[in-house]
């Protein structure tokens, strides 16, 4: 059996910075708890600049008077928030009319599939109609390797159009991108107050998700996690709790006549939820520590080998094999993310399925929420759009924040490209009408529930834990192909989880001894 493991991962905390960023963690999962509280995203703060105060001290010989200053505002379609005077005064001179029109060019760079690419041909459109001075020349690449590269490339040459200025990708490139110098902190130009202000718009999880270091790299725009996928046609009544889920999976269970409880990838990313539900981890960012052979770990795990595993089909655990189950209603649910949203579409039909978070799990009154990897769509600033002069770095912080923070342009993408949100007023627009975009709201509820995923280049070697997680599923799989009962090839399973936790254990420090961070 090969495991896949997806193009994921890459920030690296050490611990006096642990300590540094743990109040701004902490009031991320007090976002999210009050998040959870509503049922749905509370309406981000208004953004003004702080009023200009004056102080008089008078005594019987002196009057002293201090003004401090404000901040000059920027706003973006419904949203105001703080920026430096720079950028104020490049806005007002774009579209006064002081710039001439397209005289300020930047480059975006996307690997986007060709069916994402219209609406972004919108957004593209809309802000360069907002802003006249700016050109926007998009650089379509052919994949994910292929746009990483030429960022790289580009950046070492160090030449104004060699490659974006400006491109989008998921957050998992930031750790190792800005510890190279390839990207730009919007904190290295844009005061505290935009920062504080731009955080306030977003889910704290996807703001989160885009800190370094301390320092905030681009705004995202959408996430995604796996969620539950459950087929209407097969069951009538979705499950709440795991307990109903199991019963589902017992039900339909009956590999005699082909038919699987769930299907369902196994793979580190994957499994991720069941490890997270005990209150295990890979890595721990916050703390910078190595979590594969904790004891919540473990217990994670041998909860999904003791009440999952035994109602898949064993024989390919990976993709393909797991989603044409499901497309083929061989299998009424299935655990994935919305890139597996299309083959559902030509198969089933996405009217026919509902999305939801996994549910619940609970043990003796006691709830254990599963909390999937999130990954979080970025725009992300290249050390190019500096080496091409003040205008064109203005330029490219405007265009990643209007694509971040209009509600217009990020409706845009969610209704046309299903992506989901992070902008907290487009998530309570998305609350307000579920009914009308239900695929997008069950993701939403997943993305809600997750754990970004670290974007540490430790996070790179720790990753190697899936050789050692197919080592336990291959115990569970060759004693079933060997014709052993269930049972025992559970216990197969379950008897390898220490060992080989522990030995990924031991091999992933031991490389990451060696990583310069």
């Amino acid at each position: 059996m090969i495991l896949y493991i997806g193009e994921w991962a890459m920030y690296a905390l050490t611990k006096v910075q642990a300590v540094l960023i743990v109040i701004v963690i902490v009031l991320a999962a007090i976002g999210v708890a009050m998040y959870f509280a509503t049922s749905k995203p509370s309406a981000p703060p208004t953004t003004t600049p702080p009023a200009t105060t004056t102080t008089t001290t008078t005594t019987t010989t002196t009057t002293t008077t201090t003004t401090t200053p404000s901040v000059p505002t920027l706003t973006i379609g419904n949203t105001t928030i703080r920026v430096s005077s720079d950028l104020a005064n490049f806005v007002a001179a774009c579209k006064s009319g002081s710039i001439p029109a397209g005289s300020v060019e930047i480059i975006f760079g996307h690997a986007l599939a060709s069916n994402e690419i219209p609406a972004f041909n919108k957004v593209i459109q809309d802000f360069m109609r907002e802003y006249p001075c700016i050109k926007v020349t998009v650089k379509p690449y052919a994949d994910m390797n292929s746009l990483k590269s030429a960022v790289i490339a580009a950046v070492a040459v160090g030449q104004p159009g060699a490659g974006p200025d400006v491109f989008t990708w998921a957050h998992d490139w930031i750790g190792s991108f800005a510890d190279a110098g390839r990207i730009v902190a919007l904190d290295k130009y844009l005061p505290p107050e935009s920062i504080q202000d731009i955080r306030a718009q977003l889910l704290p999880v996807a703001a989160t998700a885009v800190t370094y270091k301390l320092k905030m790299y681009g705004v995202p725009y959408a996430g995604e996690a796996i969620a539950l996928i459950i087929n209407k046609r097969m069951v009538s009544t979705p499950p709440t709790t795991f307990d109903e889920m199991k019963a589902i999976m017992q039900q339909f269970y009956n590999p005699g006549q082909e038919k699987y409880g769930l299907a369902y990838q196994i793979d580190p990313y994957h499994i991720y939820p069941w490890i997270t539900a005990f209150g295990g981890y890979w890595y721990d960012q916050l703390t910078d520590t190595i979590g594969v052979n904790s004891t919540q770990t473990r217990e994670g795990l041998i909860f999904f080998i003791e009440n999952i595993l035994p109602y898949l089909y064993y024989q390919a655990l990976d993709a393909p094999a797991q989603p044409n189950l499901f497309f083929t209603e061989k299998a009424p649910m299935i655990i994935t993310g919305p890139w597996n949203l299309a083959g559902i579409n030509q198969t089933i039909g996405l009217n026919n399925v509902i999305v939801e978070a996994i549910p619940p799990i609970i043990i003796n009154n006691t709830k254990y929420i599963p909390k999937p990897f999130s990954g979080f769509r970025n725009m992300y600033i290249t050390a190019l759009a500096e080496q091409g002069g003040k205008n064109r770095v203005l330029a490219s912080i405007l265009f990643t924040l209007y694509v971040g923070l209009n509600d217009d342009d990020v409706k845009t993408l969610m209704v046309e490209n299903g992506y989901v949100p992070v902008k907290l007023s487009v998530l309570q627009y998305l609350e307000a009408n579920k009914d009308k975009y239900p695929i997008v709201y069950g993701f939403a509820q997943a993305v809600i529930n997750s754990t970004p995923m670290p974007n540490s280049p430790k996070m790179d070697v720790v990753w190697n834990v899936g050789t050692y997680l197919n080592a336990i599923i291959n115990a569970y799989t060759d004693a079933m192909s060997a014709g052993k009962p269930q049972s025992e090839a559970i216990q197969a399973a379950v008897a390898k989880v220490g060992p080989q936790l522990d030995q990924a254990y031991a091999e992933i420090m031991q490389a990451l001894s060696t990583l310069t961070t």
